[in-house]
């Protein structure tokens, strides 16, 4: 069984211990799986730092975690297949890095005390002031990243809602700027980024 790491160019290096099933415009970096010995979060842990290391020597498509392929040959119809795609999307994420933008927006401090009984209507009324709440956020936030942004993501179903942003590397600095005095406008508003990282969630066109 081979492990599925990463989609790179063609013509950037492939870190030390690791293969390379090249096409004509990109390569699928893997290696022969291992014994299952570790814990899948040892696993895991392990995929993200090789993923790292490839991403650190040019841009890169990570595979999900515990992609295998029995037969390597057999994957070779595949980048013959999506490598014009993969080709194009590494193009468009060569120069870039990733910002994540971590909200805490006024619709999630004002949440309903346990004691307030809501009717199924004021519920859905309540729902939707919420999501309208957060979509002008989002909008807003969007239109002033606009001179430094290439794409914005919005990613949600989590504790704190995330923007991920794709900027130019030498945009970043200006960004980060622009973060924290649209943050300082907006106190009720929690707002943190971290980064710059890899812009793994920008591997994929918008749908």
């Amino acid at each position: 069984m081979t492990v599925l790491y990463a989609v790179i160019p063609v013509d950037v290096a492939t870190p030390t211990g690791l293969d390379v099933l090249e096409g004509d415009k990109v390569a699928v970096i893997h290696t022969k799986s291992e014994s299952a010995t570790a814990s899948r979060l040892d696993a895991v842990r392990a995929f993200g730092r090789i993923v790292l290391e490839i991403a650190g020597r040019g841009p890169t498509l990570p595979m999900r975690f515990g992609t295998t392929v029995a037969d390597l040959a057999e994957f070779r119809p595949v980048i013959a297949e999506r490598e014009d795609g993969w080709s194009s999307r590494l193009r468009a994420i060569a120069d870039c890095c990733e910002l994540m933008v971590h909200l805490g927006h006024p619709g999630q401090a004002g949440r309903v005390p346990a004691w307030a009984r809501l009717t199924p209507r004021e519920e859905r009324l309540r729902r939707a002031e919420a999501a309208a709440g957060r979509d002008e956020l989002y909008d807003d936030l969007r239109e002033s990243l606009l001179p430094w942004s290439r794409e914005v993501r919005v990613l949600t179903g989590t504790r704190s809602d995330k923007m991920a942003v794709l900027v130019p590397r030498d945009a970043t600095v200006p960004t980060l700027i622009r973060l924290r005095r649209w943050a300082a406008d907006r106190p009720v508003v929690s707002v943190s980024v971290t980064g710059p990282r890899p812009p793994f969630h920008f591997c994929e066109e918008s749908a």
